[in-house]
């Protein structure tokens, strides 16, 4: 027999080890329950019963294990996992022949299988099953596939950390990216589509082909068969091709069954690849074309889009900074630059004519007060500052503080408070800030007052209120605030007398 003849023969049994390694759990749990209603004196049942039902487990066992070690040739799975997966599920076969030999009178009698083993093997069996279930589930899904749902009541018994904003949110669900031309090209549009349609199958745990796509080095070096993309070559970029064969071909990505890419994604990914496969660039720093413009427009809440190709969409433009990037400052320091780096942040020029930069912790949302004191040592060439999704806190508002000139500064879900806003009246050249999925109020951004260049505030999902917002206002007319209300709220909020206002607008959104 030919070395394909059993490569294609493994491969055909090992795909029935998900169908197979059913049968073992299905009548382990029923035998488990049959002898707890037995001690319990709620069920009488024949001993040849349970013999059967113990004999089925251990011939499926054994057969689900045969079949996994032929599934694990395919290869593309965690090797210490796979490992203790496979050590898991024999000794279950093991302890199952053990629970039925120790069951079995005629054999005892002929063996010498002691019956005092039946309770002991029975119970490591069931206990083998959850934990080599586990696994298997790990690595066919990742490892906190059982738990990401968790509800919240459950995740605070537990001690589990408190689930943010974000990750109760489906993809789909996604909020609109408030400002295209900010928007990371590779982390906000291209990152999202994979998380959702190829890591399921390319991740730590599950590595199919060799491939991994949650980590960009190991996006970059591509699977067994050498690299998945070519820059600036759409037609000879592997996952490409793989994404436009039929879907009833095997090498089709996403495999069929599963959620497929569609038609703007795909449009998304071929525009990705055209501007050079940019991993570190916004929008405003590659070029739009016009095929891609309504594309990007329909990922955006109220950005204008150009008619012309040129480099993305056009932007909002701030009086306080178009006048910072007129003057001049010198270049960061070249071990300044390794140290904030090493933090994880991403250093992105404004425009080659000058040294200001705009610092970003997208890929970084680990990030914790500690880990940007960094920051300060260049506070004269910052102007954006994005902390969107990471652990920052009230206590690391003591850093950002010293950015004298910040103009844009992103907070978005992180874990700032009402007492952190306080510290941000430092920042005078502020223009923007967005505060989305932060749990602010009505008293916190009361202390914005003092930020006289304050032009957008985003402020979705917060506590904070119409009648907060009102009052700002007052202090500071000129500023635009985005409370994530609808045209129609607005207009029942600016037709109501001030002593008629209540929250049942606010409620509303």
């Amino acid at each position: 027999m030919s070395i394909l003849a059993i490569s294609e023969w493994t491969s055909f049994f090992g795909r029935f080890h998900p169908i197979l390694v059913h049968l073992p759990i299905g009548f382990l749990i029923v035998v488990g329950v049959f002898e707890l209603l037995k001690i319990i004196g709620r069920l009488t049942i024949s001993q040849e019963t349970i013999r059967v039902l113990l004999f089925i487990s251990a011939i499926s066992a054994t057969f689900a294990c045969v079949a996994g070690y032929f599934l694990s040739l395919e290869g593309g799975y965690n090797d210490e996992m796979l490992e203790e997966h496979k050590i898991q599920g024999i000794w279950l076969a093991v302890f199952c022949w053990v629970a039925w030999l120790a069951k079995n009178t005629y054999l005892n009698e002929r063996i010498g299988v002691n019956k005092i083993l039946y309770a002991p093997a029975l119970i490591l069996s069931l206990i083998l099953m959850m934990v080599a279930g586990h696994h298997g589930g790990n690595l066919t899904h990742g490892e906190t596939y059982l738990t990401d749902n968790t509800p919240q009541p459950f995740r605070a018994w537990l001690g589990m950390p408190e689930k943010t904003e974000k990750e109760s949110e489906s993809l789909t669900d996604k909020p609109k990216i408030q400002n295209i031309n900010e928007a990371m090209v590779y982390q906000d549009i291209i990152r999202p589509i994979f998380k959702q349609k190829c890591e399921s199958c390319h991740n730590a745990n599950k590595m199919k082909g060799e491939l991994r796509m949650d980590e960009i080095d190991l996006l970059k070096k591509g699977g067994k068969h050498g690299a998945i993309f070519e820059a600036n070559n759409v037609e000879g970029s592997e996952f490409i091709k793989r994404i436009l064969l039929p879907e009833s071909d095997d090498d089709h990505m996403p495999p069929k069954g599963k959620i497929q890419i569609t038609e703007n994604e795909l449009a998304l990914m071929k525009w990705w690849i055209e501007q050079g496969v940019p991993f570190d660039k916004k929008v405003s720093q590659v070029t739009v074309t016009d095929a891609i413009k309504p594309v990007l427009a329909s990922l955006g809440v109220g950005d204008s889009v150009n008619t012309q190709q040129t480099k993305g969409v056009q932007q909002d433009k701030f009086v306080i900074e178009e006048k910072i990037l007129s003057g001049s400052t010198s270049p960061i320091n070249d071990n300044i630059l390794v140290e904030l780096k090493k933090s994880g942040a991403l250093i992105l020029p404004f425009a080659q004519n000058n040294n200001f930069v705009e610092i970003s912790y997208i890929n970084n949302s680990k990030l914790t007060d500690d880990q940007i004191t960094g920051i300060s040592k260049v506070q004269d060439q910052t102007l954006w500052l994005r902390l969107s999704d990471t652990q920052i806190t009230d206590k690391g508002l003591a850093e950002v503080v010293k950015l004298t000139n910040l103009t844009r500064l992103h907070l978005e879900q992180t874990k700032i408070t009402d007492q952190g806003l306080n510290q941000l009246g430092k920042l005078t050249n502020l223009e923007y800030l967005n505060l989305i999925g932060t749990k602010v109020s009505d008293a916190g951004i009361k202390q914005l007052a003092s930020l006289k260049n304050l032009k957008k505030l985003y402020l979705w999902k917060t506590e904070v209120t119409p009648k907060g917002v009102e009052a700002l206002k007052k202090n500071l007319p000129d500023l635009k605030v985005d409370l994530g209300m609808t045209e129609q709220q607005i207009a029942e909020f600016l037709k109501a007398k001030p002593n008629e206002v209540s929250d049942d607008v606010y409620k509303k959104k």
